[in-house]
């Protein structure tokens, strides 16, 4: 199933939450000026650039039953292909897959989570 994309503005905060024997898995997430809209009013010559954040979000979020962001994110902020001066905002998509959250811990990660798909 596909889950419906949503924007997140500047002091938002993206909230993800899943019923029991439900975790969240990430399917899209994107940080920039993606396109004029709630969040971007205003062209200025900087929409359409974005970076794709996913691999940070699926870290945060994936394999969870719940999580949440506040924008703007510290690492959100280090990898954005726009244009400093310009606010940006955080675009995503998640959906809820039967499992349940489990934590792994190893050398490359110290607290990373998965899920067993039931």
């Amino acid at each position: 199933m596909v889950a419906d994309t949503k924007d997140y503005c500047l002091a938002e905060v993206f909230e993800a939450e899943c019923g029991d024997r439900e975790v969240i898995m990430i399917q899209k997430a994107r940080y920039g000026r993606m396109r004029i809209g709630r969040c971007v009013r205003t062209d200025f010559g900087f929409v359409g650039c974005y970076a794709d954040v996913i691999d940070i979000v699926a870290m945060r979020c994936s394999g969870r039953r719940q999580c949440s962001l506040r924008v703007p994110d510290p690492l959100f902020e280090r990898t954005t292909g726009c244009n400093a001066e310009f606010k940006s905002y955080f675009e995503v998509a998640y959906t809820c897959v039967p499992g349940r959250p489990t934590v792994i811990s190893n050398a490359i990660c110290n607290y990373c989570c998965a899920y067993i798909i039931s």
